[in-house]
C-alpha cells in the first residue's frame, strides 16, 4: 500500500489523526490488515453513496467487501451524505469546518453475516436499499440536467479533433482547480437560497460541490461530445450512476483531506484539487 502526504493547506479540517474517505475501488483491493492499520492511525469515512454500493453489489462482492473491514465497534465514520453538508451551509452560511462533526453520531457494529454470501438481507433492509435505489436515480437524473446546462462552457471539448479535445480537457481541468473560475461560474448560477459567493473559500462543502460537480460534467461532456442524449443505454447510465457515487467520494476527500481510492481519474483530481492531502492506494 502507498501513501503520498505533502503538508496541508488546510490542515485545520483534519482530525488529529487524519480523515480519509473510503472509496470502493480502493476497498475491494486492499487487504483487511492493510484497512485495520490504516483505520489505527487515521479516522476512516464511509460515505453513503460508498454504503449504498456495497449493500446493492453481487452477494458475493458484497461478502468480500465487509470482509476488509475492522472487526470491532465504529470501524469507519458513517456520512449520511453531501447534501446535509451543504443544508447545513445554506442556513447557516457558515462552513463545515469538521466533517467528522457531522457523521452519525451512534455506536454501531457492522452485522457479521455481511462477510457471508449466502446471507439474505431482511426485508426492512430490502426496502432501505429500494428507496436508495429511487435516490440514486434522482441524483443521476439532475446530475445529466446539471451536465446539459454547463455545455456551452465547455464547447472546446465536445467539438474538434480528439487531439484538440484532450488538449483543452486538460486545460480546463487545471483551470477549475482555481478557485476563482469556480467562483466566477458560482456568481452565474444566482440562486438566493446558496450562501453568498463572497464568504466562499475551498472550506465550504459548497464550493468543493460545485468545483467537483463541474470536472464531472466536462468528462462527460468530453465523452458525449456535447449533451447526454435522452434515451441512453443501460450501460451508460450506469457509467453515470458511478459518476454520481464518485463525485460524492470527491467531494468529501476534498473536504475530509484524504482519499484512499485507486481508481486513476479520482486519484489525478485530488492531488488536482487537494496537492496537499493525503493520498492512500494499493498500486
Amino acid at each position: 500500500m502507498q501513501i503520498a502526504q505533502t503538508a496541508d493547506t488546510h490542515s485545520h479540517q483534519l482530525h488529529a489523526m487524519g480523515i480519509i474517505v473510503l472509496d470502493k475501488c480502493f476497498l475491494q483491493a486492499a487487504s483487511w490488515e492493510a484497512i485495520s492499520a490504516l483505520a489505527r492511525e487515521h479516522a476512516l469515512i464511509i460515505t453513503g453513496s460508498l454504503f449504498h454500493e456495497l449493500m446493492s453489489d453481487d452477494p458475493e462482492a458484497r461478502a468480500r467487501a465487509f470482509s476488509k473491514l475492522p472487526r470491532q465497534n465504529n470501524p469507519a465514520h458513517l456520512l449520511d451524505n453531501v447534501s446535509a453538508l451543504l443544508a447545513h451551509e445554506e442556513d447557516t452560511h457558515t462552513p463545515v469546518l469538521n466533517i467528522l462533526d457531522h457523521t452519525i453520531r451512534i455506536v454501531y457494529r457492522f452485522n457479521p453475516q455481511l462477510r457471508n454470501p449466502d446471507y439474505s438481507l431482511p426485508p426492512d433492509a430490502e426496502g432501505a436499499l429500494a428507496d436508495n435505489v429511487a435516490l440514486t436515480r434522482r441524483l443521476v437524473d439532475r446530475y445529466i440536467a446539471r451536465t446539459n446546462v454547463v455545455v456551452q462552457m465547455f464547447q472546446t471539448v465536445a467539438q474538434g479533433s480528439d487531439q484538440s479535445r484532450a488538449s483543452a480537457l486538460s486545460e480546463i481541468e487545471k483551470e477549475l482547480a482555481d478557485p476563482a473560475n469556480v467562483l466566477t461560474f458560482y456568481r452565474s448560477i444566482e440562486d438566493p437560497e446558496l450562501p453568498p459567493a463572497e464568504l466562499l473559500t475551498p472550506a465550504w462543502t459548497t464550493f468543493r460541490f460545485f468545483q467537483t460537480a463541474l470536472l464531472f460534467s466536462l468528462h462527460t461532456i468530453h465523452r458525449h461530445r456535447g449533451v447526454i442524449p435522452q434515451g441512453i443505454s443501460d450501460r451508460e447510465y450506469e457509467r453515470l450512476e458511478h459518476d454520481v457515487h464518485d463525485h460524492m467520494v470527491l467531494c468529501t476527500a476534498t473536504l475530509a483531506g484524504g482519499l484512499a481510492t485507486n481508481e486513476t481519474k479520482l486519484k489525478r483530481w485530488f492531488k488536482l484539487l487537494c496537492p496537499s492531502g493525503l493520498l492512500v492506494c494499493t498500486c
